[in-house]
């Protein structure tokens, strides 16, 4: 059974949000009204995901994806801002601080549903080959390890959320090969066709290089929104 918590501090959207997890099955779906409370049962029972508004007394929810995010023991917790915010700088705001998908409201309830499955499937496959004695992967300077969620060059590492892990293992697994934003959505974060925003690829390999930036490492990314995503690793 997965465990999904709900952080809203609007009734009515925990109605709607409940009914949609509801038709997925076997989901186990806490709720919390602010995001102190939401940290707070996180904490004591890590979810496998969160869906958490942004406009909220007390702790908004970029702060709680910040704390989220600072906490160990929640480390691979998918998070999915769910808000009635949808300009480009809220939805760069909310991947930056750690999100692994940004729906806005109104919702369509099955784009919700379709979102949502895709974010479990790939929270499973994450922690199944994590818990492989085999699971380093490998291209170029770049070692992934899956377990700890961080990507190594040399000495340096360089801590990764849920999806921006299943975004370089695609590029490590397919090194100097160019592939689409759609390509990515598919395939690396199991959406089906036409169910994500490209944008969101977009958004996360910016975050993804800064992090690699922020650490003194400068990769070989090429990215170009219409022709597509390429990791050179110098291989000849």
């Amino acid at each position: 059974m997965k465990k999904i918590l709900v952080v809203d501090d609007e009734p009515m959207s925990h109605q709607l949000v409940s009914a949609v997890l509801r038709v997925l099955g076997d989901i186990e779906i806490q709720q919390a009204h602010t995001g102190t409370e939401g940290l707070a049962k996180a904490q004591a029972d890590p979810p496998d995901l969160i869906i958490s508004d942004i406009n909220m007394p007390d702790m908004d929810g970029l702060t709680l994806c910040q704390k989220i995010r600072e906490t160990p023991e929640l480390s691979d917790a998918l998070i999915l801002l769910l808000t009635a915010r949808g300009e480009a700088q809220d939805k760069y705001e909310g991947f930056l601080l750690g999100a692994d998908d940004y729906m806005t409201k109104p919702f369509d309830v099955m784009e919700l549903q379709l979102r949502i499955k895709a974010l479990l499937r790939r929270g499973g496959r994450e922690r199944g080959e994590s818990r492989r004695a085999d699971g380093l992967l490998a291209a170029g300077p770049l070692t992934l390890e899956p377990a700890r969620f961080v990507a190594k060059v040399g000495e340096k590492e360089v801590r990764l959320t849920g999806t921006e892990l299943a975004i370089m293992k695609y590029f490590v697994t397919h090194p100097d090969a160019i592939v689409s934003a759609e390509t990515l959505l598919n395939q690396a974060l199991d959406y089906p066709s036409g169910v994500g925003n490209p944008q969101v690829i977009h958004t996360h390999l910016k975050n993804i290089r800064a992090k690699f930036r922020n650490a003194d490492v400068e990769l070989g990314f090429l990215t170009s929104s219409w022709q597509g995503y390429c990791f050179e690793t110098g291989a000849t």
